[in-house]
């Protein structure tokens, strides 16, 4: 039997689509492997960075450089976010279709680009003709499900709406069904994933122009916490201050499958930075989320995004960030150094580009608070006990040093995302088990297994 390998770059829509490709060659007669011999290999490229599509360049040409005989199907092809922005340098790299950009419809150009005439396709969505997914995700326990593809927000440094400027949002029946799906092949937890999640069931990102801002997602949370038995765990991977509406908060803390963890992005806790990124919230309107997500929740973690040395970022402005992280209490900050991208209007704001010795100090600052925040957030919960759900030993999600690697050592996310490790004969890899935190450091949280935690819902 043929052979397939799909590589994945980039964000959890990626992690999700990739999945759906995979179950698409299964059923055209693929087995997965992880040679570099594979028959074909499929890149999901990224382009939110520069640092990515360089990355998703170099690995085209290395996976390229096989020789392929005249008239064969090609043996490396590009589908994903840098397959759509370049789709000439893609070309140069691949061969002529060799790359099928957001644009192209995958169900039906991928069996065609690999020869395959006759095939019986899986029951597919009917938003974006892609299979629904059936089988496990078999990269860690919590299941991705994507429900919205989309924006036409536009903020002043992202490339998004160019490549994925059509916004559409599944069916709540058909979102039912594939959670169901994951729940009966084993996931506890799932991860609502979109590009602009907020923006469920409506017909633009913008705010503004949004009828019931929220009320589609709200409806989605409610039909799935009552309607998916085995259900353990909900979490939504973004929000906004638009997106969180007393209704929508109201509905969260309504259902117990629904965690204290929210990732809400930031990028800048200042006011001046926050209008020249065309965000559509204020310094002030992420302080009322961060107030009424605490009200709502009992010591929620809460995770963000961070732009760092955007266009005419001042110290001025930079300090305001690091206040405003004091401020939310984050358990984790994702910062990145602000890259360039032709097409965007920062990328246009050549004069106000920040000097990279101050990039990098800023970066190095705003990790080394990430770390305090992380510690304090973590520490508040020693001798309490939470709920994990068990990874598997050798999970990605968790680097793990060698003398973690142990036997008996194992890990898992609790409630409120950060990881625990605790010692267990038996391997529990994908239980949900109770355990009491006994010590926190810096990069770790132990704690002792205590028994089986509550049953899925």
């Amino acid at each position: 039997m043929p052979t397939y390998r799909v590589i994945t770059l980039g964000c959890k829509v990626n992690q999700y689509e990739s999945l759906q490709v995979e179950q698409l060659l299964k059923n055209l007669g693929y087995t997965p492997t992880e040679s570099k011999d594979a028959d074909v290999v499929i890149v999901n490229t990224c382009s939110v960075t520069s640092q990515a599509a360089a990355k998703s360049r170099n690995l085209l040409r290395r996976f390229a450089r096989r020789p392929r005989k005249p008239g064969d199907p090609p043996h490396t092809i590009a589908i994903g976010c840098w397959a759509t922005s370049d789709k000439t340098k893609a070309a140069e790299l691949l061969g002529e279709n060799a790359a099928i950009g957001h644009q192209g419809i995958l169900a039906e150009q991928l069996p065609a680009l690999l020869g395959a005439t006759q095939f019986q396709p899986l029951k597919r969505s009917n938003s974006r003709s892609l299979p629904i997914l059936s089988e496990r995700q078999p990269r860690n326990q919590r299941a991705i499900l994507k429900i919205q593809d989309g924006c036409d927000a536009h903020c002043t440094y992202c490339i998004i709406p160019k490549l994925r400027p059509i916004l559409w949002s599944r069916p709540q029946e058909e979102v039912i069904a594939e959670a169901r799906n994951m729940v009966s092949a084993g996931h506890q937890e799932i991860v609502l994933t979109g590009v602009f999640l907020g923006a469920y069931g409506q017909g633009t990102a913008l705010h503004r122009r949004q009828e019931s801002p929220s009320a589609h997602i709200a409806s989605l949370i409610k039909e799935l916490c009552t309607s998916v038995p085995g259900l353990a765990r909900l979490r939504l991977s973004s929000l906004e201050p638009g997106d969180a509406t007393p209704e929508l908060i109201e509905t969260l803390r309504s259902f117990p499958q629904v965690v204290p963890h929210f990732h809400l992005p930031l990028q800048s806790g200042s006011a001046d930075i926050l209008r020249k990124m065309n965000r559509q919230y204020s310094a002030d309107d992420y302080r009322r989320m961060i107030d009424n997500i605490r009200a709502a929740f009992d010591r929620p973690a809460i995770t963000t995004d961070v732009i760092v040395g955007f266009p005419g970022e001042t110290d001025e402005d930079f300090a305001a960030t690091t206040e405003m992280a004091r401020y939310a209490q984050f358990l984790h900050v994702h910062a990145f150094p602000f890259s360039p991208r032709e097409g965007t209007a920062a990328a246009r704001w050549k004069r106000q580009m920040i000097p990279q010795r101050i990039v990098t100090e800023r970066m190095n600052q705003l990790q080394q608070l990430s770390d305090e925040l992380s510690l304090q957030f973590r520490s508040q919960f020693v001798g309490e006990s939470v709920e994990l759900l068990v990874e598997h030993p050798n999970s990605s999600d968790v680097p793990e040093s060698a003398a973690w690697l142990q036997t008996g050592v194992q890990h898992g996310r609790c409630e409120r995302y950060f990881a625990v490790h605790f010692e267990s004969p038996v391997d529990l890899t994908g239980k949900l088990v109770r355990v009491r935190i006994e010590r926190v450091t810096a990069q770790r949280t132990v704690g002792s297994l205590l028994e089986p935690a509550r049953r899925a819902v």
